[in-house]
């Protein structure tokens, strides 16, 4: 009996160990599971933190530089496989500080963006006609791409829905620290209502300090500037100024506006009329004007553009911002009237219109000059039309830095200054 209570005592001992033996596995595995549960969350956590503060960018460079072992490239080696930024076809390098204006294709509206040689910017109106798609995307994605996040100036030429569809957006979205606007008699609409509020409401942040934006009327002549630019505008004066708010007169307020740097003038002109034409060529406005692009007035309408006004602009290009579907426009009167036209004096420069762009047919258009006042046009989806008053680019000459820089803006990818300068 006492063999067999040995026995059973060694069996009894072995089972408690084995399980022992299971539970602590068991233990083990609990263990595990908690632990990788909690590394799946943390991972989770990680990978939000890291999309929403944009670091993936960082991060994939840093890998880089891991396993390349050396992140800096030698000045006088190219990079193997480098997508370098290249000169769009049939314009020129440019040289020094660069003024451009963007006028972005955006159906049937006007929405233009304006970078100024000092580093100023202005957004001139940011709409599209209702029930067509937004502007926003293409308006706040070229901000984007530039890093941009104050505007120096908002610029609403007049009340219409498709020159001020998004202004609320963009005041909600960037700082704005001047504002250029019509009247507010001449809208009453809930789009204008809240625009103007959101105006009036505005502030920026500037060296550390709340500052209150600065509204402005556009109201008979003045002038915004900058470093060796201008902008010189001229609309109806305060006892002139149209309070109907008829499609004419709401029209009509648009300040026509001449932007110079460079000795090159560009036009801009809003959805502006035979009316407010008449009225600023008596008032000599444009008297000995030679001017080079004109943003042609209310998406080629026929009753904009009129004659004598081209005789006194005296331009060479013409840029009209359309769907080229909507009322028409533009209409075939204003088109015949742009392609028939001479200078009434012959000059130096082209005798009538050299080329007229449209961003139904061409996509954004892009006019960029540098301070020796060479300038580029540049169709972004025809490249046949691209021209310069300079010489243009032959493959393989060498290109600046600051050429490259002017152009890397097209190529909407990034770019590190190594590449930038190799």
């Amino acid at each position: 009996m006492a063999s067999k209570s040995v026995k059973g005592g060694k069996s009894k001992g072995r089972t408690n160990s084995k399980r022992k033996a299971v539970a602590k596995s068991s233990g083990t595995k609990k263990l595990i599971t908690v632990l990788t549960v909690i590394l799946i969350i943390l991972l989770i956590i990680a990978i939000i933190f890291i999309s929403v503060k944009g670091l993936w960018g960082e991060i994939i460079d840093y890998v880089k530089t891991l396993i390349n072992g050396n992140d800096e490239t030698p000045d006088d080696v190219t990079p193997p496989n480098v997508d370098k930024p290249s000169i769009p076809a049939g314009t020129a390098k440019l040289e020094g500080d660069i003024l451009e204006m963007r006028v972005l294709d955006i159906g049937q509206g006007d929405c233009i963006l304006l970078l100024f040689p000092d580093g100023q910017i202005m957004v001139m109106d940011i709409g599209s006609e209702f029930g067509t798609p937004s502007p926003w995307n293409v308006i706040n994605g070229a901000l984007t791409d530039l890093e941009i996040t104050t505007i120096d100036y908002l610029f609403l030429s007049h009340t219409d829905y498709d020159h001020i569809r998004e202004a609320k957006k963009l005041i909600d979205n960037y700082e704005i620290k001047n504002f250029y606007f019509p009247k507010g008699v001449t809208g009453t609409t809930d789009t204008w209502n809240k625009a103007y509020e959101a105006a009036q409401n505005e502030t920026y942040v500037e060296n550390g300090e709340t500052k209150k934006a600065v509204y402005n009327e556009n109201v008979g002549t003045y002038e915004i500037s900058g470093e060796n630019w201008i902008m010189k505008c001229y609309t109806y004066d305060e006892a002139d100024y149209p309070t109907k708010t008829d499609a004419t007169s709401k029209n009509a307020v648009s300040p026509i506006c001449l932007l110079e740097y460079a000795d090159k003038t560009i036009v801009l002109t809003g959805d502006s009329n035979y009316t407010n034409e008449e009225y600023l060529l008596n008032k000599k406005y444009f008297d000995n004007v030679d001017a080079d692009v004109l943003k042609v007035a209310h998406h080629g309408s026929t009753t904009s553009t009129c004659k004598e006004f081209l005789n006194q602009v005296d331009c060479e290009y013409a840029i009209i911002s359309t769907n080229g579907e909507s009322y028409g426009h533009p209409t075939p009167e204003l088109l015949d009237r742009l392609d028939k036209y001479v200078d009434l004096v012959p000059d130096d420069d082209y005798n009538g219109f050299a080329q007229v762009y449209r961003t139904d047919q061409d996509g954004t258009i892009t006019v960029q000059i540098d301070e020796n006042g060479v300038m580029n046009i540049i169709a972004d989806e025809n490249a046949e039309k691209n021209t310069t008053t300079g010489t243009p680019y032959v493959e393989g000459e060498e290109i600046n830095e600051a050429s490259v820089v002017a152009f890397a803006f097209f190529k909407q990818d990034e770019f590190s200054w190594e590449e930038l300068a190799a």
